[in-house]
Parts: C-alpha cells; structure tokens; sequence
C-alpha cells in the first residue's frame, strides 16, 4: 500500500537584525534556519543544531535548509 503525501507549509520570512538582511525558514510555526550574508556568500544555519554550510546563493541556503531537514526529520 502506497503511503498518502503530506503537504507541508514552509514559509520564509524576510527580517532585519543588526542592520543586516536574514531570512528565517518557518514550517508551520517551528524555525528550522536561517540564511544570512557572509560577504560574497551566504551562510545557511540550521537553528536546531546549529549546523552551517557556506553556500553560494540564498536560493541554495534555502533548498539546503529544506533538505537537511527532511533528511534528520525524526
């Protein structure tokens, strides 16, 4: 028996803290990252554990956030 997809609401919010541009990564209600400017780069944090990768773009923080998160989903 095939199992029935869950639809999950992800959302992004756009902040400010320390006059710099954050986005949060909001499902549901819970804040799983964060994707923050590094200089050229930018840094995707996972706020559960603390995790950081240096990515390229905040396209990339995003979808790495997202899948770092399906992926140690308990």
């Amino acid at each position: 028996m095939a199992k029935k997809d869950k639809n999950i609401e992800v959302t992004i919010n756009d902040i400010e803290r320390g006059n710099q541009p954050i986005q949060q990564v909001m499902i549901g209600k819970r804040l799983i990252g964060e994707v923050i400017p590094d200089n050229d780069r930018f840094k995707a944090i996972m706020v559960n554990d603390q995790t950081n990768f240096f990515v390229r773009s905040q396209e990339e923080g995003l979808a790495m956030i997202i899948q770092e998160y399906h992926l140690h989903q308990h």
